[in-house]
């Protein structure tokens, strides 16, 4: 086996892990979007009133408000968040990572499939 064969067989090997990986990774990532929806970003007011924090946001034309989840760390003042368009009821302070992170990988496992095929294609072209 010579050196280009080898490169042939990692190519081959690499465009598998990665297309396989990356390809549902993406739509993965494609299905959570839909399923989400899309996410504007608004102003937040985060304010304390009768021993609770409440969160207010102004969308769709009406005034929104709700507790602060415990698992949301804000203080008091304004801040960035985000507004569901489908429904502006729900609203969070942080940016909806995980369509992202799944679209990140998948493009970066989409990518190194890509050109691990265009290595394994190699032997044809010489």
């Amino acid at each position: 086996m010579d050196l280009i064969d080898a490169f042939s067989v990692v190519g081959e090997v690499v465009s598998w892990i990665g297309l396989g990986i990356g390809i549902p990774l993406l739509v993965i990532a494609g299905m959570i979007a839909l399923a989400e929806g899309r996410w504007e970003r608004v102003e937040i007011a985060v304010i304390e009133r009768g021993g609770e924090t409440i969160v207010r946001w102004f969308a769709a034309g009406d005034f929104h408000e709700r507790p602060l989840a415990a698992r949301e760390d804000a203080g008091d003042g304004w801040h960035h968040g985000f507004v569901s368009v489908r429904d502006p009821n729900h609203a969070r302070l942080n940016p909806p990572v995980m369509r992202r992170l799944f679209l990140t990988l998948g493009i970066v496992f989409t990518a190194l499939g890509t050109i691990g095929f265009v290595v394994s294609m190699i032997p044809a072209l010489v």
